[in-house]
């Protein structure tokens, strides 16, 4: 049986879907928990479809937001915000703790470096059906705040939020963040 990493997306279509104008409808969404046996502080998360500037759904193309407090004080949370293409991780912002990634391939563009440590972002490569991570700005680095690295990947993604993006903290969700 192929995997998920067998299918492969010419450059064109990546470049066509990360240039194009999206749109995702945040009315009336309510985190929810990852799985239900989870230790606390369990993880939160969201599930959206995309659509065009028409208002139609972008088909295969779908949003995947994760969020997971602070296990401890003086922690940073942890944080996923995913835009899945045909099931591949199309382009995505991870921030948390002590983040590591490994790049299998550095001969893209933008250039991408071996190995990066920190808050990062990733871009799927058509060519050779892989993933780069690159850090984000510095200002990021150490940003505990969902919303800002929410606008973050939504403008980086060419997307409009449509309605007030549920906050995984002050909704409500039964979960309390360590201050």
């Amino acid at each position: 049986m192929a995997s998920i990493e067998d299918i492969i997306i010419p450059q064109q279509e990546i470049d066509h879907i990360m240039a194009m104008e999206k749109q995702i409808y945040f009315q009336g969404s309510a985190w929810e928990k990852k799985q239900k046996n989870q230790p606390y502080p369990y993880w939160l998360e969201l599930r959206y479809s995309f659509f065009d500037s028409d208002g139609l759904p972008i088909p295969q193309l779908r949003a995947y937001f994760a969020y997971r407090p602070a296990r401890r004080e003086n922690l940073m949370p942890s944080m996923n915000f995913i835009a899945f293409y045909k099931n591949r991780r199309l382009f995505a912002v991870d921030q948390g703790e002590n983040l590591v990634h490994v790049n299998k391939i550095t001969h893209v563009k933008p250039i991408a470096e071996s190995r990066i440590c920190g808050a990062h972002y990733h871009i799927l490569h058509g060519k050779e059906n892989q993933e780069t991570g690159y850090l984000l700005d510095e200002k990021y680095q150490k940003s505990n705040d969902f919303l800002e690295l929410m606008c973050y990947f939504l403008a980086k993604f060419n997307t409009v939020a449509v309605g007030q993006i549920p906050h995984p903290i002050l909704s409500n969700n039964g979960q309390m963040e360590l201050l």
